[in-house]
């Protein structure tokens, strides 16, 4: 993890099985009310856990007033976000705080 003024830039592990989503919930906790830019370049396997994690927080961050974004995403991960019908710009902005 690492910060700049606002941002919080996370890197995803190549496997995002469930057993990396407390790690990650724990980072994104800690972020919460600072824009988060996601590092997805290296992530392999992606479970719909891991997803459904990734989506609830992208929502909340949303929600909240807060940039949330997937830098680069790797095919695997585009190719599940695609799969399971996740919203379309949950990948569009990719990289681009705002």
């Amino acid at each position: 993890m690492s910060d700049s003024p606002g941002i919080t830039v996370l890197r995803l592990r190549p496997s995002l099985d469930p057993t990396a989503i407390d790690g990650l919930l724990q980072d994104l906790r800690k972020a919460r009310n600072t824009a988060v830019v996601l590092e997805a370049g290296d992530v392999t396997r992606v479970s719909t856990v891991a997803l459904q994690a990734l989506l609830s927080a992208w929502m909340t961050w949303r929600s909240d007033g807060h940039d949330f974004h997937v830098a680069a995403a790797s095919p695997a991960l585009a190719d599940a976000a695609r799969l399971l019908g996740l919203p379309k710009d949950f990948l569009a902005c990719e990289g681009h705080v705002r």
